[in-house]
């Protein structure tokens, strides 16, 4: 019995490993090449995998994307950022908290997220990748707005609030700063030093009596 339960434990990590590569494969090539002209065989070549294998393991290029884009939606800084802010009783440190998790991990996911984002149109499967990866994110700034507006720390109602979010923190506000070359620590305390200015009450925000 011991020695099945071995053989067991052995397979599922040499199996979570095969995965590991072959998502990494795909996120190179994806990136390399374009979702389009990207093919699960060289996929699989990259990975050092039979073609079969990649679909076993994960499946086509659809769902290749999507897994990619629940790995970097499920990173476990998301977690631990989200553990903060329900833990912290101030709007100004929720924002700080909120804009430094955001840009780490589009920083850390970057490339992959620009691929999906610049492929949405092109792609049907793509698309609807991108709009469930944007539905992940959403769905946790308004946790984080259910916090702020809980505290009474903003002036605003919850859906507002995430809207306010979403639009500093979302996607689009780090493309741009990336894009025009900003410090990601300079970014994220720029914006949220905008959030704060257009969220949080007189009495939350920095320097109030």
């Amino acid at each position: 019995m011991p020695k099945r339960s071995y053989t067991s434990t052995v397979r599922a990590a040499a199996a979570r490993e095969t995965h590991a590569a072959i998502l990494r494969a795909a996120e190179e090539l994806f990136v390399e090449q374009g979702y389009a002209r990207a093919t699960v065989a060289a996929i699989a070549e990259r990975a050092g995998v039979a073609v079969n294998t990649v679909y076993a393991s994960v499946g086509g290029k659809a769902a290749l994307v999507e897994a990619l884009a629940e790995q970097s939606s499920d990173d476990e800084g998301i977690h631990a950022a989200l553990a903060a802010v329900q833990e912290s009783a101030d709007g100004r440190e929720i924002l700080s908290l909120l804009a430094r998790s955001t840009g780490e991990i589009t920083r850390r996911y970057e490339s992959f997220l620009i691929l999906l984002f610049d492929n949405a149109t092109a792609d049907p499967a793509v698309a609807a990748v991108a709009e469930r990866t944007v539905e992940r994110y959403r769905g946790r700034l308004l946790r984080a707005a259910e916090t702020l507006v809980s505290l009474g720390a903003v002036r605003t109602d919850v859906a507002r609030t995430e809207q306010i979010l979403w639009f500093y923190f979302g996607q689009s506000a780090w493309r741009t700063v990336g894009r025009l070359g900003w410090d990601w620590a300079d970014a994220a305390g720029w914006l949220a030093d905008q959030a704060s200015a257009a969220l949080l009450t007189p009495t939350a925000a920095p320097g109030a009596p």
